[in-house]
């Protein structure tokens, strides 16, 4: 059982988890497998496109040679046009694409009866993206998108950096199971693979246990964190080598503890689902942001309405957007008809009594 009796601040209680971490090595993922992952970086090889592309059907003509043209003074072509259909690379020595109805043939003869500009109907080489140019930064996550441009470039694989994350559900068969697996969601979706595990029981020893055999980049344990009779994973922590921080002075989340087994830190998720999503928030994805570089944004808005929180208790504020002000739904808890409705959240820092209305704050937007 987990007896708080002091409380440790958000800095302090992030402090020794983010102390000399470092980002993961990149590694290679299909492109196929590489969605909603964590990218390294991609530097474009080539240009996109490789050479000159048709973007409409039509005929393929060197510019120069119809310069004037009209119906009324139609420009004979020396040399046949070539059609091409939209996509195609531009044959050699043509500059623009003039559409179907404006070129005539009779007898083997064409004639073109409108101009064109050079590059009309054509997206030249690098157009879309110069040889060189940086397509993601490292800390971006993959979108569909960047999927289709790896494709373009030729890729068949991307470089990402994936966290081990080892998720143990302490909670078990509890109603506190389906924390767990939200957490496993919000993990797999930040690019972590995750693993997950029960503990035999729900005693010290058993939780120890797993918590010896876990290899990851990350341990995260959901349940167990409280003062009930049966809370023991303060005790497993520390039984498993972790020096433990207990008590983290944040509502929600106030339950939640934190260290490192070796290098690899160690976050405990209280079993409630308002709990264990602070500290996600709070402790989780700070840990995850450094092992992949990854560059979460904030979004800052004025608040339309007073927001009070206590001195040195961090408050988590779940925000709706009301028409580019932020709207502050809940304030030190989450319940789930709030979530449904936030767009953002953001934190009161523990030292801070709240902002006016009007003060310009920045959020994390929600997906």
């Amino acid at each position: 059982m987990g007896v708080i009796t002091s409380l440790t601040s958000v800095h302090d209680a992030l402090q020794p988890l983010l102390e000399g971490l470092e980002a993961l090595p990149a590694r290679e993922q299909s492109v196929d497998e590489a969605l909603g992952m964590i990218s390294a970086g991609l530097t474009a090889s080539s240009p996109l496109p490789v050479s000159a592309m048709a973007m409409i059907d039509g005929w393929a003509v060197r510019s120069l040679d119809i310069v004037g043209a009209s119906s009324y003074s139609p420009a004979y072509l020396a040399e046949p046009p070539v059609w091409v259909e939209c996509g195609q690379s531009l044959p050699e020595g043509c500059d623009c694409i003039i559409e179907p109805q404006l070129v005539e043939q009779a007898n083997g003869m064409f004639q073109a009866v409108a101009e064109a500009r050079p590059g009309q109907g054509v997206r030249r080489a690098g157009d879309e993206i110069a040889a060189g140019a940086a397509v993601l930064e490292p800390g971006e996550t993959i979108r569909p998108l960047d999927l289709l441009i790896a494709t373009q470039l030729g890729l068949r694989s991307l470089s990402v950096r994936m966290p081990r994350l080892a998720l143990i559900n302490v909670a078990g068969g509890s109603a506190q199971a389906s924390t767990a697996r939200l957490i496993a969601q919000l993990a797999e979706k930040a690019g972590a693979v995750v693993t997950r595990t029960e503990p035999d029981s729900r005693t010290a020893t058993a939780i120890a246990e797993v918590l010896s055999a876990a290899d990851a980049d990350l341990i995260v344990t959901v349940g167990g964190t409280g003062a009930g009779k049966a809370d023991e994973t303060a005790d497993a922590l520390r039984s498993a080598g972790v020096r433990v921080i207990q008590g983290i002075a944040t509502m929600p989340g106030r339950i939640a503890a934190a260290g490192r087994r070796g290098n690899v830190p160690v976050i405990a998720l209280p079993g409630m689902l308002e709990d264990a999503l602070a500290a996600w928030w709070i402790l989780v994805l700070p840990v995850l942001d450094r092992l992949t570089l990854r560059q979460r944004r904030t979004t800052a808005r004025p608040i339309a309405r007073k927001i009070a929180s206590a001195p040195g208790i961090a408050d988590v504020v779940l925000l709706a957007d009301d028409n580019e002000v932020w709207l502050p739904l809940s304030v030190g808890e989450l319940p789930l008809q709030a979530l449904t409705r936030a767009d953002a959240w953001m934190l009161v820092p523990g030292n801070s009594e709240g902002f006016p209305a009007g003060a310009l704050c920045r959020a994390y937007p929600l997906d």
